[in-house]
């Protein structure tokens, strides 16, 4: 099972279950690991730009807190994510 800090059990098994499928779908790509990585900050940044559009801060903000957020992702080991991947 996930653990991340102090995230309830069923939102860690959310979170490896998604990140398990964007492994899968990034392989299947056939973009080298480069393109990749390119492409889920791409994806990172889409998804900051929603969330300042939905109100939770404006753009700049949003942009910090998802390059933190997956600063800290890559803090994390990849061990973690063992019991998703099939």
């Amino acid at each position: 099972m996930l653990r991340l800090g102090n995230m309830e059990n069923t939102r860690a098994d959310r979170l490896g279950a998604l990140a398990a499928h964007v492994i899968e779908q990034a392989l299947a790509s056939s973009l080298s690991w480069d393109e990749a990585i390119i492409a889920f900050g791409i994806a990172a940044k889409a998804i900051a730009a929603q969330a300042a559009v939905e109100g939770t801060g404006n753009l700049d903000a949003c942009v910090a807190h998802a390059a933190n957020r997956l600063q800290y992702g890559m803090d994390q080991g990849p061990d973690v994510l063992k019991a998703y991947l099939r």
